[in-house]
């Protein structure tokens, strides 16, 4: 395993260590899950804005009124 160093003011520290407590989990466990969470959040986001992107330049949707005559109800 590795060591990722950064730095952060006195306030900073106290906050996470404050908000590790509460969670009951290290101050490593808390980095590590924030931000791997807050780039997995990141990939979501990108794959979404290409999904709508891609759905808006070949839009197939129907309406509800459409989907009942295509389904004959």
């Amino acid at each position: 395993m590795t060591t990722i160093t950064f730095r952060v003011s006195d306030e900073e520290k106290e906050f996470i260590q404050r908000m590790a407590e509460f969670n009951g989990i290290s101050i490593s466990e808390l980095s590590r899950n924030q931000i791997l969470e807050s780039l997995e959040n990141q990939i979501d986001l990108d794959l979404y804005k290409s999904a709508l992107q891609a759905h808006h330049a070949k839009d197939e949707s129907l309406s509800l009124q459409e989907m009942k005559k295509a389904l004959d109800l």
